[in-house]
């Protein structure tokens, strides 16, 4: 008998969806080809902190109809940000504020572009390469989750961890539109019951769980340190992440105008989540 592989991935599975070759799929936003520009707000740097508080945001900021006209083929049945990505380094590095002849991998346009700024080289790589990378020194460091380090084992291959919020991929669990019109009502029903903003939150927190708990494991590893960055260093690593989401804005379809409104908006539904609102 021939083992039957996946029948679909994070690259394929919009397609997909809308081909019925599945039935719902799972897929972050920024690698479904320019489909939701907007959707991917949450995970701007320095938006968000944590994945459930930032993913009930953006689901009511989709219920808002603010979103609409970036889904018309599919119907989310709830939204989320991945945990914050922070930067793992090889060895200590001598200045957060000036990465200098580094070489930082990101799977990220945007945090390709912040490393740019800070005068590191970006590098651009897939997470299932960044390991070979670090091990050969063909990059200093990466640009990833702390919920990446087991399945990738990076602990054997990184020293120093910079913390900040530095952006993260959203994503959706979603269904392509046709086939959620042919439900019947009891099966729209159960979905609906079963996601939303209730889901939205309940996932947030299960990848803020797998956040936490992968980065208290490699904390209590020898020969590793974590830092934060002090209020100093966010402030300056904030100031060369602003032209970076000011390009975000003016490369949105929509124009910059509607980008901002879109990031105004989110910001106060965001701040709103955080006071239990």
């Amino acid at each position: 008998m021939k083992e039957i592989g996946p029948l679909a991935n994070f690259g394929n599975a919009y397609n997909r969806v809308l081909d019925d070759v599945v039935q719902i799929g799972w897929a972050p936003h920024p690698l479904i080809g320019g489909k939701f520009p907007l959707s991917e707000v949450a995970g701007l740097p320095f938006m968000a902190d944590d994945s459930e508080k930032a993913g009930v945001a953006l689901w009511r900021l989709y219920k808002s109809g603010a979103l609409d006209a970036e889904y018309g083929e599919v119907i989310p049945i709830w939204l989320g940000m991945f945990p914050q990505n922070q930067v793992h380094f090889r060895r200590p590095v001598k200045s957060f504020n000036d990465l200098r002849g580094l070489k930082v991998s990101s799977s990220s346009r945007i945090q390709g572009q912040l490393t740019a700024k800070l005068n590191g080289a970006p590098i651009s790589l897939q997470t299932g390469d960044v390991y070979e990378a670090l091990q050969r020194g063909t990059v200093d460091g990466a640009m990833l989750s702390w919920a990446a380090f087991a399945p990738y084992k990076l602990a054997e291959v990184t020293a120093y961890h910079v913390e900040g919020p530095i952006g993260a991929w959203t994503h959706m669990f979603f269904m392509s539109r046709a086939k959620w019109n042919a439900l019947p009502a009891a099966a729209k029903k159960a979905l609906e019951a079963n996601g939303g903003e209730a889901q939205t939150r309940a996932w947030g927190k299960y990848l803020d769980g797998e956040f936490a708990t992968q980065r208290s494991a490699v904390a209590k590893m020898a020969n590793h340190t974590i830092v934060q960055l002090n209020p100093q260093q966010r402030d300056a690593w904030r100031t060369a992440a602003a032209p970076v989401v000011d390009e975000w804005k003016k490369s949105r379809p929509s124009g910059e105008q509607s980008a901002q409104k879109i990031i105004d908006t989110y910001a106060k539904l965001l701040a709103d989540a955080k006071a239990g609102k």
